[in-house]
Formats: C-alpha cells, structure tokens, sequence
C-alpha cells in the first residue's frame, strides 16, 4: 500500500523548488538585462504554478484515496482545468496592462513556468502510476 500524503508532499516540494528554480533563473535574467519590469511577470507565473501544484496535488490525493479507478479522468480533467486557468491569467494580464509587447513578454514567461511544471507533473505522476500500480 502506498503512503498517498508522503507522494503529495514528494509533489509539492519538487514543484515548489522548480517554480522557485525557474523564478531565481528569471530574476538573474533581469539583472543581467536590466528589464526589471519581467518581475511581475515572474511573479504571476510563479505563484501560479506553486498555487496550481497545491491544488492538484491536493485533488490528487483527495482522488487517490476515494476512489483510485477515476484518476485517469482525473489527469484529463485537471489539466485541461489547468490550461483553461492560465489561459485566463493571460487573458486578464492583457485586459489590465493593454500592451502588446509587454503582454507578449508576459505570455512567453508564463508558458515556460506552465509547460516545464506540465512536463514534470506528467512524468512524476507516471513513474508513480507505474512503481505502485495504484489505479488497479
């Protein structure tokens, strides 16, 4: 039998260090360009990726432990609610600051944060579906 709070806090602690990774990447960037106005742009994504991989991870283990036969669903659905959520991060982003540019900068930052957690969340919850067969 798996121990579903210690996968949970195994999750949550890797996602923390790669947002906070990608955010510390981020920031050296802007010192060495001097674009200071990509903080804020680092800062929604990263809060958004650590607030998203509470939530999931959360929901996760909520699911796991209900009901293990829907996590193939629940995969799908989480992140498809995922994406509709960045989707609408960007959406609003441009409604507030109405710059192409800047929401253009905003959008690449975003998608990196979004697809690197995406690929290591798909891979972290694979190599656990298939260690512990927990869905069978």
């Amino acid at each position: 039998m798996m121990d579903y709070d210690k996968v949970y806090k195994k999750y949550y602690k890797y996602s923390l260090w790669i947002a906070a990774a990608l955010y510390l990447i981020g920031i050296l960037v802007v010192q060495l360009t001097e674009r200071f106005s990509y903080i804020p742009m680092l800062t929604i994504s990263a809060v958004f990726s650590v607030v998203t991989a509470s939530v999931y991870g959360g929901a996760w283990k909520a699911i796991v432990s209900q009901s293990p036969a829907v996590l193939n669903k629940f995969y799908l659905a989480a992140s498809g609610l995922r994406m509709l959520l960045a989707f609408m991060v960007i959406v609003v982003y441009a409604f507030v600051v109405k710059d192409r540019t800047r929401l253009i900068s905003f959008a690449v930052i975003f998608m990196i944060f979004y697809l690197i957690l995406l690929v290591f969340d798909t891979f972290y919850f694979y190599k656990v579906e298939k260690n512990n067969k927990i869905n069978k």
